[in-house]
């Protein structure tokens, strides 16, 4: 499996990584100390950002791309657009697998 590619989105709005992994939307937003310590564990990264779309990242792609967001991540109120902001939300599959998902805004 490469490092970063298109998933599905089914009809429920969950989500199908290409290994059949289906991960769906829990309540809990990314914070950074989160986002740290879920992407140490080996979580899974998806972006989505006009106009790139929705991608995943694994491995070393997840890291870099985490590496990426996290200083522009809005953990709470969105302030006044200035530049990309990304928003995250914890996603989890029946078998416990974590993948983080990143909506951005430019």
């Amino acid at each position: 499996m490469s490092n970063a590619h298109e998933p599905e989105e089914l009809p429920d709005g969950s989500l199908r990584d290409a290994d059949g992994v289906i991960y769906r939307r829990t309540p809990r937003r990314v914070t950074r100390s989160l986002g740290r310590e879920l992407i140490a564990a080996g979580a899974v990264v998806a972006t989505d950002v006009y106009p790139d779309g929705l991608w995943f990242h694994h491995g070393d792609a997840a890291r870099e791309t985490w590496q990426q967001i996290e200083s522009a991540l809005v953990t709470g109120r969105r302030p006044r657009l200035r530049d990309i902001q990304w928003v995250g939300h914890v996603w989890e599959s029946d078998d416990g697998l974590v993948l983080l998902r990143f909506d951005g805004q430019h």
